[in-house]
């Protein structure tokens, strides 16, 4: 047989075959569940497929895009003119909120995958909105109250979100307050329609942060019913926003390292012993600058309140030492041992952040 002959053989086939096949067409391509309660359970629907065609066709498989969505369908073959149903199951239980689920349907016939997409609204059970948002401001529940940023080099922002939630039976107002002008928060949406999952969105821009190394801010997120009634409550919760602020030292080149300046501390622990209450202890550290340029201090910080810092310096020039003092308070350390970490942040490209420990003991009376 010819090289031509065979092609236009296997052209008709395709031909044939592209016309004597299975049609999909869908009777339902969307289900909507509508609001609600977790506790009443699953849900399913089922939805209607006909074979338009001129020939048979299956269903291969049916693929849902999560967990929570169950799925079973025709599995014998679809004659021309018949009818198959593929029966989808959402599972509300820890899903409070609104949402939306595709669902794919893949046939032998025309076309090869469907869509399928069920939404609807959960209206939470109690014991999974005090497992899920634990934080309450009023009617409107969020996900957490501590938001740690971590590690952010000066000059760099970042974006992070808490999950709030309107556990409420009335339209919350959602506002913020305390905005500084390195930290933001902004609710999204402002309006939270009861049962509705929202976020509140934290704006962290490094460039306006007050502290190099540690900070923490305090903001307050409020809500406010729409309607005046006894089922509205509105509230605040206060959120924590922290974030280590240090210097980009990756950028430097060998040559530049080379004439950095470099810290060296005399000790990496300082003992109290024998703390008297009623009397300030008193301990000392030195810094010394042994690079080739001048050192630039950028904090000595302590998260213990029981300790000071004092004469703490900002710029030790190259071959030069500087003593800081710290005093400790025995009335405020907590259970009368001291056990807490001095961090000093400097401009020392070889070790930028240091830490000396503070340890010791309150004399009894």
């Amino acid at each position: 047989m010819s090289r031509w002959l065979t092609s236009v053989i296997l052209a008709w086939c395709c031909a044939m075959s592209a016309w004597c096949q299975g049609e999909v067409h869908w009777l339902e391509h969307e289900h909507d569940f509508g609001t609600f309660n977790e506790k009443d359970g699953k849900v399913s629907c089922t939805m209607r497929m006909v074979n338009t065609g001129d020939s048979a066709m299956i269903i291969t498989r049916v693929q849902s895009t999560c967990g929570c969505t169950a799925t079973k369908y025709t599995e014998t073959p679809i004659n021309p003119g018949d009818t198959a149903t593929v029966t989808l199951t959402y599972n509300p239980a820890n899903r409070p909120g609104q949402f939306s689920k595709d669902v794919y349907v893949y046939t032998t016939g025309s076309p090869r995958r469907s869509q399928l997409t069920i939404t609807g609204k959960v209206i939470g059970a109690p014991v999974t909105i005090d497992q899920q948002y634990p934080v309450r401001a009023g009617g409107l529940r969020l996900e957490v109250e501590n938001v740690p940023l971590g590690e952010m080099y000066r000059g760099a922002t970042r974006n992070a979100y808490i999950n709030a939630y309107n556990a409420s039976l009335d339209t919350l107002v959602v506002t913020t307050d305390g905005n500084l002008p390195h930290v933001q928060l902004t609710a999204s949406p402002v309006t939270v329609p009861p049962g509705e999952a929202s976020a509140i969105v934290v704006h962290y821009d490094t460039r306006q942060a007050p502290l190099w190394g540690f900070n923490e801010d305090t903001l307050i997120v409020m809500s406010e019913p729409v309607h005046d009634s006894p089922s509205a409550i509105a509230g605040i919760a206060r959120v924590y926003v922290m974030a280590q602020v240090m210097e980009d030292m990756s950028k430097l080149t060998p040559e530049q390292r080379s004439k950095a300046p470099e810290l060296v501390l005399d000790t990496d622990k300082v003992i109290f012993e024998s703390m008297q209450p009623g009397s300030i202890a008193q301990g000392t550290i030195t810094l010394a600058n042994k690079g080739k340029a001048t050192l630039n201090v950028r904090r000595l910080w302590c998260p213990d309140k029981a300790v000071t810092i004092g004469n703490a310096p900002t710029r030790i020039k190259k071959g030069k030492r500087a003593v800081a003092t710290i005093s400790v308070d025995p009335a405020m350390v907590e259970g009368g041992v001291l056990n807490t970490t001095l961090t000093i942040i400097t401009d020392d490209p070889r070790n930028p952040r240091s830490s000396i420990r503070l340890v010791g003991m309150v004399a009894k009376k």
